[in-house]
């Protein structure tokens, strides 16, 4: 809410609200209270995986990754047609396959089902040049086509719903599909269109829920079957599965979805997402139904993969089962990932407390977890079994650093950069290396610094985004422990994320830094400009600005002289003496009696001692002293020579007493010069001295909306700036109102705001 201070035009309906538009700019680095998400550090390239590996997306943690590469368009119909190509020894082209399959309407599919059983008439004109057609034509195969026909009729009744709602199944005419199908079936000779027949029937059974009737049916018709290897057995088991799902047979389901995530591309997510064991005796039984090393090694890379797994246990399954399998790797991997979570940069994430409380990271087990994993891998390292020995050998030299022993993590990395000779695998082991550094930095002084300093030149910090946080977090965590607040800000900020809240101690911290002789090259780069000066004048301007929002104007005079002459009107320079009936914070005003900051607080000092030596014109240098003032708050025109960053939005957030408003998107809140009781004594002492009717009432009007302004500050805003209505404000602060009612009624001052002022009209008719 924001309160009714602002005077408007009687014909300028609620012009005040424009007083509250200047909205601040965001920190571009600032952290707020609202962000969810998990923070935390990596340094795993995810190249030292095979990414083209088959199960590399379900089970190496790199989610992210593959979501931004993106998956291949409807990999279903991709496969069915470079299978449909094959079977036609790759002659018919694969677009020509593909509009005859998928988008060709069923009456044309019955006019070339027609057309093929005539042997000397043409193919109709709109499939004159489509090769699949002219195939299927020459070599007369009706079968084919009576097949996409059946299919085409099926496809209305098994289409899978894109939104909440399964549409309606027409189960009568699906039951007489079912038996055209069975009847095509037995006919045809082709065993290769049986398959698919009887993928069309099982499919029909299934969406028509008849769950029983899948089983039976897969009984009936797949042991007629003798057709090579096809994509088609898995679609069928994927039904199979499904129904067995549905009928609560849970083992069965579960073991036939891992043969299909196994074996067939095109179901392989929907295999993985419905693969379901929720017992230890299922699990065991679905172990029994596998018959090989290599169905049983994909159960456990399953269960591995699930949130809650005890991923090291299921390596250690698959290796007994399998050294060499291929998911070995991609478990190892996405258990580290999960550890780097767990434990990377643990003592000094900023943000630790909202990992745990959101995310419920570290694991309880973490730690318990990383030691598991150490013993595994160097059991594998030590029994040679497996073929990129390197990767192992790498990860057991990261998990000693994320178990947080840096110095046997640089020992056993450096022990093996001579042997490993993979591009890949040198990057990750570089980059695995300086984190093991940064990570172990224990003090503050000059040779940390210049690590750092080289750090930041290496083209693999720059490689891996988490090394610039992961380097931030870690100074400043040591630069707060040794009380050194200035450059822990700078180490993570700007110097003008420090405006929206000058902090004294900072600044004053910061400002010996820039003053001391001998700068690291770490130091330089939190203190140089682009332009290669200091931000020593910034600060200088922060400090004196801070005083100023306070009104200790001769701290602020005396901070702000430091600035050389010659670079002070760079900080800001305006006419607060500038007299405004109406507040407007964003007015383009031309102006050109305007000076910096040094120069309007040295006059504001020259006015009150020309007040007080003559007090026959003091009453006039009071009031323009307060008009200063008061344009220098944040109702006033010239709010910049006391703030940096004003809000309209602030007053939504307004407590009573306090002048920092807190914001998601600001770095400790955003200060606003909101306190009018020192333009408010100026005032009130031009009223009492004055003996000017003219300026004895300017001066009781200003101050009036001081009172009311120091109202809402020390009350909180209660109204909408879409109202007229007259705020409920206690007399006190209505003292200076009254004044110029009973007092003043007949100065022409009075008829301009009168004139000018929709509230104190109103007021004025009350």
């Amino acid at each position: 809410m924001i309160p009714y201070t602002i005077l408007q035009h009687k014909n300028k309906y609620l012009l005040f609200f424009l007083l509250f538009l200047l909205a601040p700019a965001q920190i571009s680095k600032g952290c707020g209270p609202y962000d969810t998400s998990f923070y935390g550090y990596s340094f795993l390239n995810p190249k030292i995986i095979n990414l083209g590996s088959k199960n590399a997306s379900y089970f190496a943690g790199f989610e992210e990754l593959f979501k931004q590469l993106g998956t291949k368009n409807n990999i279903q119909e991709q496969d069915n047609i470079t299978e449909w190509r094959s079977r036609f020894c790759d002659i018919p082209r694969a677009k020509d396959l593909h509009q005859l399959i998928y988008k060709t309407p069923i009456n044309q599919l019955r006019v070339l089902s027609s057309n093929l059983r005539q042997k000397n008439t043409p193919l109709p004109a709109y499939l004159a040049n489509n090769t699949f057609a002219a195939h299927l034509k020459k070599n007369a195969c009706t079968e084919a086509v009576d097949y996409l026909f059946f299919a085409k009729k099926c496809e209305p009744h098994v289409i899978v719903s894109d939104g909440w709602e399964i549409p309606p199944r027409d189960t009568v005419a699906m039951s007489f599909l079912i038996k055209d199908g069975l009847k095509n079936f037995r006919k045809i000779k082709s065993h290769y269109f049986k398959l698919r027949y009887a993928y069309q029937i099982i499919r029909l059974a299934h969406y028509k829920k008849n769950y029983g009737e899948v089983l039976r049916l897969y009984d009936y018709l797949l042991p007629k079957i003798d057709n090579e290897k096809s994509l088609i057995e898995d679609w069928i088991e994927g039904h199979r599965a499904g129904a067995l799902t549905k009928l609560n047979r849970h083992v069965e389901a579960s073991y036939v979805y891992a043969k299909i995530f196994d074996h067939c591309p095109s179901k392989r997510t929907s295999a993985y997402r419905s693969f379901k064991i929720l017992t230890d005796e299922e699990w065991i039984a679905c172990l029994k139904l596998c018959q090989d090393n290599q169905e049983r090694a994909t159960l456990y890379a399953l269960r591995a993969s699930h949130p809650n797994s005890k991923v090291v246990s299921e390596i250690k399954n698959i290796y007994t089962l399998d050294p060499e399998n291929e998911n070995l790797e991609l478990l190892l991997v996405r258990e580290i990932r999960q550890l780097e979570k767990d434990l990377l940069g643990l003592d000094f994430n900023k943000r630790k407390r909202e990992n745990k409380r959101v995310h419920q990271l570290p694991r309880k087990i973490a730690g318990q977890q990383v030691v598991d994993l150490q013993q595994l891998v160097r059991r594998i390292i030590k029994e040679k079994k497996i073929p990129n020995i390197n990767l192992w050998k790498i990860a057991d030299g990261y998990l000693e650093l994320l178990a947080g022993d840096y110095y046997a993590a640089k020992k056993t990395l450096k022990s093996i950069q001579d042997s490993v000779d993979d591009e890949i695998l040198q990057d990750q082991l570089e980059a695995m290396l300086m984190a093991a550094t940064i990570d172990g930095f224990e003090e503050v002084n000059e040779e940390m610094e210049q690590v750092v300093v080289q750090f930041k030149k290496n083209p693999i910090f720059r490689k891996y985004p988490d090394f610039d946080k992961f380097t931030k977090d870690k100074l400043s965590h040591l630069y707060n422990s040794k009380g050194l607040s200035g450059k822990s800000f700078l180490n993570e900020y700007s110097v003008n994320d420090l405006k929206y809240n000058p902090q004294l101690e900072i600044i004053d911290e910061l400002l010996v830094l820039c003053q001391k002789e001998d700068h690291t090259k770490l130091e330089r780069s939190l203190i140089l400009k682009e332009d290669g000066t200091t931000i020593e004048n910034d600060l200088w301007d922060m400090k004196g600005t801070y005083y100023l929002s306070e009104y200790k104007l001769e701290s602020a005079l005396e901070t702000l002289k430091q600035i050389p002459r010659i670079e002070r009107d760079k900080y800001g320079i305006a006419n607060p003496f500038r007299e405004t009936l109406n507040d407007c914070v964003n007015c383009k005003v031309i102006d050109t009696l305007v000076c910096n900051k040094v120069d309007i607080l040295e006059q504001i000092f020259e006015l009150e001692y020309k007040a007080r030596a003559n007090e026959e014109n003091g009453a006039y240098n009071y009031y323009k002293i307060g008009v200063a003032l008061y344009n220098m708050s944040y109702f006033g025109h010239s709010w910049k020579f006391a703030d940096y960053f004003r809000s309209g939005n602030s007053w939504n957030y307004l407590k009573t007493g306090k002048d920092v408003f807190i914001s998601a998107m600001i770095l400790n809140g955003n200060k606003e010069t909101t306190n009018c009781a020192l333009p408010l004594y100026y005032f009130d002492k031009a009223y009492r001295l004055s003996n000017k009717p003219e300026l004895t009432a300017r001066a009781a009007f200003m101050a009036a909306k001081c009172q009311q302004n120091l109202y809402f500050t020390e009350n909180g805003s209660k109204y909408s700036t879409y109202s007229n209505k007259i705020p409920d404000v206690p007399n006190e602060y209505r003292a200076y109102f009254d004044i110029l009612l009973d007092h003043y009624q007949d100065t022409e001052f009075f008829a301009e705001i009168i004139d000018e002022c929709l509230y104190f009209e109103q007021y004025a008719k009350r």
